[in-house]
C-alpha cells in the first residue's frame, strides 16, 4: 500500500508524465451511465481539498497497525482503493468486472490518477484489488458517508438547514441457495468430509482416502430423495405406500449421514488441538439429522427460532413482507433514513429485529449524526402500542424534539385522527413513498444481494453501498446542474 495518490504527489500536485490532473478531467454531462455519475462525484470530492483531507485521514485507518509506508511490496494508493471500492458498489460489479474496467476504462484510470498509457507497473491483479478493498470496515465506510453527506448538504443545498426525513426497511439478500433441511444436511456432510479429508491427509491418518466417492454416493441419495413426492391418489393404501417409501429413503439418508458424523467425531478426538471449523459443521450435521428425524419421522413441527437457513451465512433470515409475487426473501432486513435531498443519512442492520423495535433508536442515531433533524416519517410497521409507562414510539420520538409522522396501526382514537388529518402530516405522508425510490436505487447500486461471505463482510458491504450511493447521487446532481446551465447558455446565446 502506498501513500495517498502518490502518482499525483501530495493531494494531486506535480503529476507524473501520462497522468492527467484529476481536477481537469472532462466528463460528459449528457451521459446517463452510472460510471460517469460516480466518477463525477469522486472528482468533486477530489476538488474540495478540505473534504479530501478529512477523507484521507479516515482512509489512513485502512492501514494495519505497525505497518509503515515503506514496508512490504508495492501496493495500491489509498485514493485508488477508495475510487475502486466506490465503483464496485455503485455499479454493482464483482472483482473480475472491476479489474477489467480499471485496466481498460480510460476515465476510471484518469480519476484514479494512474498512467493512461497502459503502464504495466500500474496494472493491478484481481487478488490485490480484493485484498485492499476488503480492508474497509463498516466504521470507516460510515465515517466517509457522514463526510460525503455533510459536503452534499453544504455544497449543493447551502440554504436548506433543517432535515425532513423518511424511514423504511427492506430485505438485503444473502447469497444463499433455497434452504431445505435435506440440502442443508448435505452441505454439512460435504463440509465435514472435506475438512476431515484434509486433516487426515496432513496427519497421515487412514480411512479418509475415498472421500470423493462417499460424497458422490451421498449426493446420489439426496437426488433420489429430492425427486420423491407424496401420492395424490384418492386411495389411502396408495398414499400410505408412498409415504412409507419416502420414510425409508429418509432413514437411509440419515443413516449414511450418521455414519459420516461418527467418523468425523472420531477424527476430532484424535486432533492435538481444537479445530473450530470441523466442530461447527459437526454441530450443524447433528442439528439437521435431529430436525429431519423429528419433522419427517415423528411428525413434529420445527419452531422458527430453531431453524438455520444457511450453514455458510448463518445470519440469514426467512422474511415474508407480504409483497405481491414474493413469497419469501432470504437475507437480513436493513433500515435506512433518507432526507429531502435524496441522501441516505444512516442505516441499520436489523438482526432478528422488527420495524417497531428500532424506530426510536434509529431516530436517536440520526439526530446524533445530524443535529438539524426536524422530522421523520414512517409507515405503519413502525407503530407500537403504549408500554407500561404509557409511551409508544410516537411519543418517545417527540421527546427527542423531532416531529414523528407515524400513522396508527388499526383503529384511530380522536387524538390520532386529529393528528393524521393535519396539513403537515398529510404532506409528510405524501412525500414518504419517495423512500421506496431510494430503496430501488440502492438495490440497483449493490444493495440487492451481498456476494461477500460472513456477517462482518455483510455489514461492510452494506455500509460501503450507502456511501457509494451518496457519492453517485452527488455526481448526478452536479451533472444535471451543469447540463441545465449549458442549456441556459445556449438559449441566451
Amino acid at each position: 500500500m502506498r501513500k495517498f495518490t502518490s502518482t499525483q504527489g501530495e493531494l494531486g500536485e506535480n503529476p507524473l508524465l501520462g497522468v492527467i490532473i484529476i481536477e481537469n478531467i472532462k466528463l460528459d454531462p449528457n451521459c446517463r451511465d452510472e460510471i460517469t455519475k460516480t466518477l463525477r462525484g469522486l472528482k468533486e470530492i477530489y476538488r474540495e481539498k478540505p473534504l479530501l483531507k478529512k477523507i484521507e485521514t479516515v482512509l489512513h485507518k485502512l492501514i494495519p497497525e505497525g505497518i509503515s509506508w515503506d514496508e512490504g511490496r508495492q501496493g495500491m494508493d489509498i485514493w485508488v482503493i477508495f475510487v475502486l471500492g466506490t465503483l464496485r458498489l455503485s455499479c454493482n460489479w464483482d472483482f473480475d468486472k472491476l479489474k477489467n474496467c480499471f485496466d481498460n476504462h480510460r476515465k476510471i484510470r484518469e480519476i484514479a490518477g494512474v498512467d493512461c498509457f497502459c503502464d504495466f507497473d500500474s496494472v493491478i491483479g484481481r487478488q490485490t484489488l480484493h485484498d485492499n478493498i476488503s480492508l474497509f470496515t463498516p466504521e470507516i465506510a460510515k465515517e466517509i458517508n457522514k463526510l460525503v453527506v455533510d459536503f452534499g448538504h453544504n455544497f449543493l443545498f447551502p440554504k436548506e438547514k433543517e432535515l425532513e426525513t423518511r424511514c423504511d426497511s427492506f430485505v438485503f439478500e444473502t447469497n444463499v441457495h433455497f434452504p431445505t433441511d435435506f440440502n442443508l444436511l448435505k452441505d454439512s456432510v460435504r463440509k465435514i468430509l472435506s475438512i476431515g479429508s484434509d486433516l487426515a491427509k496432513s496427519l497421515n491418518m487412514s480411512g479418509w482416502r475415498e472421500t470423493k466417492s462417499q460424497l458422490d454416493k451421498f449426493q446420489s441419495l439426496y437426488n433420489s430423495l429430492s425427486k420423491m413426492r407424496h401420492s395424490n391418489s384418492q386411495k389411502e393404501e396408495q398414499k400410505e405406500k408412498r409415504r412409507q417409501k419416502i420414510e425409508d429413503a429418509v432413514r437411509d439418508y440419515l443413516k449414511v449421514a450418521q455414519t459420516y458424523l461418527l467418523k468425523a467425531k472420531a477424527l476430532y478426538k484424535c486432533l492435538n488441538e481444537e479445530n473450530p471449523e470441523l466442530e461447527l459443521h459437526i454441530d450443524y450435521t447433528e442439528l439437521f439429522i435431529n430436525q429431519i428425524s423429528r419433522r419427517v419421522l415423528n411428525g413434529e413441527t420445527i419452531a422458527a427460532d430453531e431453524k438455520i437457513y444457511s450453514i455458510f451465512e448463518p445470519h440469514t433470515e426467512w422474511i415474508c413482507k407480504g409483497k405481491a409475487g414474493v413469497r419469501q426473501e432470504l437475507g437480513v432486513k436493513v433500515c435506512i433514513v433518507e432526507d429531502q435531498f435524496g441522501f441516505i443519512l444512516n442505516h441499520r442492520i436489523m438482526n432478528k429485529e422488527q420495524d417497531k423495535d428500532i424506530a426510536v433508536e434509529m431516530t436517536r442515531d440520526v439526530q446524533k449524526l445530524f443535529p438539524m433533524l426536524k422530522s421523520i416519517s414512517f409507515d405503519k410497521g413502525f407503530y407500537s402500542k403504549k408500554d407500561k409507562d404509557g409511551n409508544n414510539n410516537q411519543s418517545k420520538i417527540e421527546m427527542l424534539n423531532v416531529t414523528a409522522h407515524l400513522p396508527v396501526k388499526g383503529r384511530r382514537n380522536k387524538d390520532a385522527e386529529t393528528r393524521e388529518n393535519s396539513a403537515e402530516f398529510i404532506v409528510a405522508r405524501k412525500q414518504h413513498p419517495a423512500v421506496e425510490s431510494a430503496i430501488n436505487a440502492l438495490e440497483s447500486h449493490g444493495f440487492d444481494r451481498c456476494p461477500d461471505k460472513g456477517s462482518s463482510n455483510f455489514e461492510r458491504y452494506a455500509a460501503m453501498a450507502i456511501s457509494a450511493s451518496n457519492i453517485h447521487h452527488i455526481g448526478a446532481i452536479i451533472m444535471a446542474r451543469e447540463l441545465e446551465a449549458e442549456r441556459k447558455r445556449k438559449r441566451s446565446a
